[in-house]
């Protein structure tokens, strides 16, 4: 009987590099990897021109998209906030998308070429990467704190869960 443990071995020198611990390479990681970045792709457009939520006021509701938010942030003369939420909900999950692309491609080439330089963007990555997970908080923030009866509510839309998929997806 195999070890279930196994594929999370630490092998015994570390990396020549960086002398960072190395572990053995998880079985169908790259075609899972590889489904995943497909996964991300395909819910990336949903989650930035489906609405992320609703805006009930007085009994009007005003469906809100990720670029809808920002247009409305650049209308109200909000520059910095529409900087910052475009950054972190459309140029980060791109981004991430991207780089993780890359990486996974020259992978599955067996290439050892910019090895520096893609564990450089890895780690990018992964710092900038949890970034994204501020537009889930505020949406639930907002959800949970806009409750005025009849007057104002907030509701989140599917376009919340796909966006969610995409953060989850991408940092997983």
């Amino acid at each position: 009987m195999r070890d279930p443990a196994e594929p999370f071995r630490r092998l015994r020198q570390p990396c020549p590099r960086c002398a960072a611990r190395l572990y053995q390479r998880k079985p169908d990681s790259i075609r899972r990897t590889t489904a995943l970045m497909i996964t991300g792709y395909v819910l990336y457009l949903p989650a930035n021109l489906i609405p992320v939520l609703t805006i009930d006021r007085f009994g009007r509701e005003e469906p809100s998209t990720i670029l809808g938010g920002v247009h409305e942030l650049i209308q109200n003369n909000l520059w910095p906030l529409a900087i910052v939420v475009f950054t972190a909900s459309v140029v980060v999950p791109l981004m991430k998308l991207l780089g993780l692309t890359m990486m996974l491609v020259m992978t599955w080439l067996r290439s050892t070429r910019w090895l520096v330089i893609r564990t450089r963007l890895y780690r990018l990555i992964d710092m900038i990467g949890r970034w994204s997970n501020i537009d889930l908080f505020m949406i639930s923030l907002l959800v949970a704190l806009v409750q005025f009866g009849n007057l104002t509510t907030v509701r989140p839309q599917p376009g919340a869960i796909a966006f969610a998929a995409v953060v989850v997806i991408t940092t997983w």
